[in-house]
């Protein structure tokens, strides 16, 4: 089935920079004039990751309806049109599926600016390649990042800062990484990748200042992140604020004007079109529509800005609820239409200490580490139905605890960071559990915080 797609006529990114001159001829056109299709992608790799666009670059100005009009993709996956210049781009809202071959297709008259009517008639195909996984290796206080093949497993080491990282952030698409590493007047500097570790640069230059919590745009034009403002006077820092930088020209600025406006943890919705932080100043989560610059505030004690749903409109956190005896913490879920917040699970789950959950890529089911209140017992990792199925654990070690959970684009498999205290000291590793078998695995000795590389 062929499906058309909802618009978006934003002008969005630097995608288009990603593509080398390919000249192909599309349609009728004269011997002396260009072809109008300029470039295709993927091409000529033909494979995308879960989340990859497909795009259509064109040789002069087109008029935008008439093209998307006329694009297909097959099978069916919802997604949404973008435009940057002259070239066309679909994003998928959903991941695309596994072992599938896509067709995209641009076919019927298209229209240019200049009301020029050019028939078109051109196909490409696409696969989706497997996920890698990136994460941190401890060295001392700081460290370095690796990635874990998806083809044999084999590691390889892609930071090279003298293990100096600290923090990292994988952009949705996998093409790029951004990460924060320390420098010599004690501050943190924010760099970035590609997937494959080449093109390591710095992207802002932070000084004594810290630099840190790295998110990336959906058009991964800019980065969200956290800054704390050294003061020379006091040898301290002032209060986090989020600031932003452009990742063409590496400018940045504060978020919000006042400069009260205090807060941290970034964190952009899966469509693009939102970002949650956690004012630290009003104790709530603050979302900001991207479009209108509108805002609204979730009061919340405990700090972060929660977890978004898979498709930008609900989001996903934890407060804290007094107690006779030892206060509990409870899941909630806020939808942002309605602006309606409910117990996560239907109803409150009494003496339960929840962390923070992640919703699994269909919306169904979340990963939480959980303990019972007012006992000796340590958390046990967890994954729990929203629509009232039977949960089930994935690791219930009690000389062990869990943290840094997330799931692969499919929701099939789960990786976590697992850390062992001992006599001899703290042992940190990364597992993964298979929805099918429920089963988990070592995959890493010495390794922390995950991170689903697509």
């Amino acid at each position: 089935m062929l499906i058309k797609f909802e618009r978006d006529h934003r002008k969005i990114g630097r995608l288009g920079m990603l593509f080398t001159i390919l000249l192909l001829t599309a349609g009728c056109q004269s011997f002396s004039n260009p072809p109008l299709i300029a470039q295709i992608h993927p091409d000529p790799d033909p494979t995308l990751s879960a989340y990859g666009w497909v795009g259509v670059a064109f040789s002069q100005p087109m008029e935008p309806e008439s093209v998307e009009n006329a694009f297909f993709i097959s099978p069916e996956v919802k997604g949404e049109f973008l435009w940057q210049d002259t070239t066309l781009w679909f994003r998928p809202i959903h991941p695309f599926a596994q072992d599938t071959t896509y067709q995209a297709r641009l076919s019927g008259d298209l229209l240019t600016t200049s009301s020029e009517a050019i028939p078109v008639d051109k196909s490409w195909s696409f696969s989706v390649r497997q996920p890698a996984l990136i994460y941190y290796v401890p060295m001392g206080e700081s460290g370095e990042i690796w990635r874990l093949s998806p083809e044999d497993g084999s590691p390889f080491q892609l930071s090279r800062t003298g293990g100096q990282v600290l923090e990292f952030a994988v952009e949705r698409s996998g093409e790029k990484i951004a990460f924060t590493v320390k420098n010599d007047s004690g501050g943190k500097d924010l760099w970035y990748m590609d997937r494959d570790g080449n093109n390591q640069q710095r992207l802002l230059e932070c000084g004594q200042d810290q630099c840190s919590e790295p998110a990336w745009s959906m058009d991964t034009a800019w980065i969200a992140y956290t800054r704390e403002v050294f003061n020379p006077d006091t040898g301290g820092y002032s209060p986090a604020q989020i600031w932003t930088v452009d990742i063409d020209s590496g400018e940045t600025q504060a978020l919000y004007q006042s400069e009260f406006a205090f807060g941290h943890s970034p964190a952009f919705s899966p469509d693009g079109k939102r970002l949650a932080t956690y004012d630290t100043t009003q104790k709530a989560i603050r979302i900001l529509e991207l479009s209108t610059s509108q805002e609204s505030a979730i009061p919340r004690t405990l700090s972060g800005s929660g977890d978004w749903s898979p498709d930008g409109k609900q989001i996903l956190f934890t407060d804290v609820l007094p107690a006779e005896n030892e206060p509990f913490v409870e899941i909630y879920r806020l939808d942002l239409e309605s602006q309606n917040i409910q117990f996560a699970l239907g109803e409150a789950s009494t003496d339960t200490d929840f962390s923070q959950p992640r919703w699994s890529p269909d919306g169904n089911w979340i990963a939480v580490s959980l303990r019972p209140v007012n006992t000796g017992i340590s958390r046990a990792l967890w994954v729990l139905s929203l629509h009232g199925l039977n949960p089930i654990l994935v690791d219930g070690d009690p000389s062990a605890t869990f943290s840094a959970y997330q799931w692969d684009p499919w929701g099939e498999n789960l990786v976590y960071q697992r850390t062992e205290f001992s006599s001899s000291g703290v042992d940190v590793s990364i597992w993964r559990w298979n929805w099918k078998t429920r089963q988990r695995e070592l995959l890493i000795e010495n390794g922390a915080r995950p991170l689903w590389l697509p």
